[in-house]
């Protein structure tokens, strides 16, 4: 039976280490543990079956870490770990398409049985999201990809000038979409969409 290769992305050491020994002792795992997105990228991420990815890390984001990912191996799983558990990051994993949720805090167990179910094909919620997850999912789409780019632009500090330039589209359509997210969203004003961008890790 060929054995289990798991990848851990996160740059909290104390978790990686406790996590990284659970690991290897519930599932006979070789365990490859990277502090930094970036390098991980430089790894052969198709040696992986699994990659456990943390959301928030300095020199780049899970979300973002995981699209590049993909497009190096699409054969591994990638699961986010993490300790945010708001329903616009559920939503975003959803609309991804990753392959599991689990929460940091999870009981030991939780990670052995998502690890399973994701390895026999399922995307895997932890139980303790599930009321999120039955309320995000018929909004998974609420904001586009351009729009999400856009806040994130915003939160950059960009104006709406600069932005239309970086787009390449006109000022009115950035003014249109930014119109439409804060309608969306129930948001007031430009610092308000700031302060959605990085409560939801966008920046």
């Amino acid at each position: 039976m060929k054995e289990l290769n798991i990848l851990i992305v996160d740059d909290h050491i104390l978790f990686c280490t406790g996590i990284e020994q659970l690991l290897k002792n519930l599932l006979s795992a070789e365990v490859t543990v990277c502090f930094n997105p970036i390098d991980a990228l430089d790894l052969n991420l198709s040696s992986f079956d699994i990659a456990l990815v943390d959301l928030d890390m300095p020199e780049m984001k899970g979300f973002e870490f995981i699209q590049r990912a993909r497009e190096q191996s699409m054969n591994t799983k990638y699961v986010i770990v993490s300790m945010h558990s708001k329903p616009s990051i559920v939503r975003k994993v959803i609309k991804q398409k990753i392959d599991g949720y689990i929460l940091k805090d999870d009981e030991m167990n939780t990670f052995k049985e998502g690890i399973k179910s994701i390895l026999n094909g399922n995307q895997y919620f932890t139980p303790r999201l599930q009321n999120i997850i039955n309320v995000a999912q018929p909004h998974s789409s609420k904001i586009s990809p351009r729009e999400e780019e856009i806040i994130k632009l915003i939160a950059d500090g960009l104006s709406m000038k600069e932005i239309s330039e970086v787009l390449h589209i006109s000022h009115e359509t950035v003014k249109t979409h930014t119109k439409n997210v804060r309608s969306k969203l129930n948001l007031d004003s430009r610092t308000d969409l700031i302060k959605y961008a990085i409560e939801n890790l966008l920046v």
